[in-house]
């Protein structure tokens, strides 16, 4: 399920992917922008009713990039909560990261209405680009694990 109350607010489930390509021009990390809410991001989305969080993580990869890819190594979850816009009631989200890799001669595309464009970058230059400290954890576990 990928969104339950709780005692105190909603839990939202999430996944998502550290896409990681390797090639001539070393080790590369996916990375996509987003102009409504000015932010670099790593590609994610919420889990159906029914699906795993791996299952998730590839379907998201696929809608926001274009690249059919395995989910691989677990890499960790990250949380956070906000306010829901709807109604102020707390919303606890827990986004579940998988390691991806990419061939080095994949062409990654934004979708339209979730991010304006998808930047190829060392991981480093992925890890601080990101706006959230928390994906930049992920970035470096994605590289790690191969």
């Amino acid at each position: 399920m990928s969104e339950q109350g709780t005692g105190g607010g909603r839990e939202l489930l999430s996944a998502g992917g550290v896409v990681v390509q390797r090639g001539r021009q070393g080790v590369r990390v996916l990375v996509l922008y987003d102009s409504r809410h000015d932010e670099w991001r790593l590609p994610k989305g919420k889990l159906k009713p029914g699906e795993t969080a791996s299952e998730a993580a590839e379907r998201e990869v696929a809608e926001e990039t274009g690249l059919a890819l395995s989910a691989g190594t677990y890499l960790g979850a990250t949380t956070y909560a906000y306010p829901d816009p709807h109604d102020e009631a707390p919303t606890h989200k827990i986004v579940y990261f998988f390691a991806m890799s990419a061939d080095a001669e994949a062409q990654a595309r934004p979708e339209e209405g979730t991010s304006d464009s998808v930047e190829w970058l060392a991981p480093r230059d992925a890890a601080e680009r990101l706006t959230w400290p928390n994906e930049a954890v992920m970035v470096m576990r994605g590289v790690e694990a191969g």
